[in-house]
């Protein structure tokens, strides 16, 4: 709620609660999560551990009141669909028919990298170890469908896309939960 260069306060405001503007606390959880999945670092995930942590009190009895952060509750526990949609180097727009595809699923716990062949894949395969060695097949726009690192069949048809993204596996239910 301050900036850094704020004059010294004795304490700073740590917000608990989910109006129409999430929190900082609950979008930074979110993205924690998701930076864990992009990069495959443990480390976002721990520091997403030790957040939760800090708001398990109002998690456990007012879960409502963090609304943004529910949805991080449920990041965390699902398995995130890792999608990589790839691109022939050069190749403009060809991409948009597997995206209207993606955007006609509510998918809210999933990664999605959209990468052309070339350098544009070899820079971001540094960072998202998913994406390496992914290929356009045959010159098409491909997609690329994954769940902890294991993924169906690459596929350039918006049907089997469409299945692929589909497919979910119910959440089991939780200990302590």
């Amino acid at each position: 709620m301050t900036s850094h260069d704020h004059e010294h306060l004795l304490a700073r405001e740590k917000p608990a609660y989910d109006g129409a503007e999430p929190t900082g606390n609950s979008v930074a959880i979110l993205n924690l999560l998701r930076l864990g999945e992009f990069t495959t670092q443990d480390t976002y995930r721990q520091r997403a551990d030790k957040a939760f942590k800090s708001f398990s009190g109002t998690l456990n009895t007012m879960p409502m009141t963090l609304s943004e952060m529910l949805l991080a509750v449920d990041f965390y526990f699902d398995k995130a669909k890792e999608i990589i949609i790839v691109a022939p180097e050069g190749d403009k727009g060809s991409s948009d028919i597997l995206l209207s595809v993606f955007r006609k699923q509510f998918l809210p716990n999933r990664i999605l990298s959209i990468v052309s062949e070339g350098d544009d894949l070899q820079t971001q395969a540094k960072v998202i170890p998913l994406i390496e060695g992914k290929l356009a097949i045959k010159g098409k726009v491909t997609a690329f469908v994954c769940e902890k690192g294991i993924c169906e069949l690459p596929t350039n048809d918006p049907v089997v896309f469409a299945k692929q993204i589909k497919r979910i596996e119910k959440l089991t239910e939780v200990e302590g939960m």
